[in-house]
């Protein structure tokens, strides 16, 4: 008889280990993130900005008996005084009327008004001018940054009422800006709403040229 013969069994195929995956690293976040968004919202404060101004406090580096600080807003509401100008501003809001104000010793009369005379330091009084004048020098505008300003391009004169002897700094309104000319004659109007400032008159061409 044949000599047996005995199978040899295969083992099975080794699996692979499986491979770690790592987990997803974890988003540091803010612990402070409350705090700063508490007092973002209820001031209306950039969190940028209080980051810059408290971290060092929120991160425990002051000392603890340094005074504490914590962020606040504050609106000031309050009254601002022309002193001895204010019967100007009056005048132009209650009478549309412009009025210079005149040396007794040098007989200098001022527009804007200034309480003393800047040459004889001495008192100056009030007196009505007719609103008519001359451009001493002007130029255009294109472009403003004031709250002031409407409407561009505008004219921004130098001119001399009749009557003074300094000039007025202020703003001309015409048709055609580009005509605005030194020499040019020139008279003031004022707005329909008048708030005691000096923009509640501006000045136009003068017809006629008288």
């Amino acid at each position: 008889m044949p000599p047996k013969t005995h199978a040899r069994r295969q083992a099975p195929p080794r699996k692979a280990p499986a491979r770690r995956t790592s987990a997803p690293a974890r988003k540091r976040t803010d612990p402070h993130r409350e705090w700063y968004k508490f007092f973002s919202e209820k001031y209306q404060i950039p969190v940028e900005q209080l980051k810059k101004e408290f971290q060092d406090e929120l991160d425990g580096k002051n000392p603890v008996d340094a005074p504490l600080e914590i962020p606040d807003r504050m609106e000031v509401f309050f009254k601002y005084s022309y002193g001895k100008q204010s019967r100007f501003f009056r005048e132009l809001r209650m009478h549309q009327q412009i009025l210079g104000s005149k040396c007794p010793q040098c007989r200098r009369v001022y527009l804007p008004p200034r309480a003393d005379c800047s040459l004889c330091y001495q008192p100056t009084s009030w007196v009505k001018l007719s609103g008519k004048g001359t451009v001493i020098a002007c130029t255009i505008q294109h472009f403003s940054t004031s709250a002031f300003i409407k409407k561009v391009p505008f004219i921004c004169a130098y001119i001399r009422l009749d009557g003074t002897d300094s000039l007025l700094m202020t703003n001309m309104e015409m048709d055609d800006p580009s005509r605005a000319r030194p020499g040019m004659r020139v008279k003031a109007e004022f707005r329909k709403n008048r708030y005691g400032i000096i923009t509640d008159f501006y000045f136009r061409p003068l017809t006629g040229g008288s």
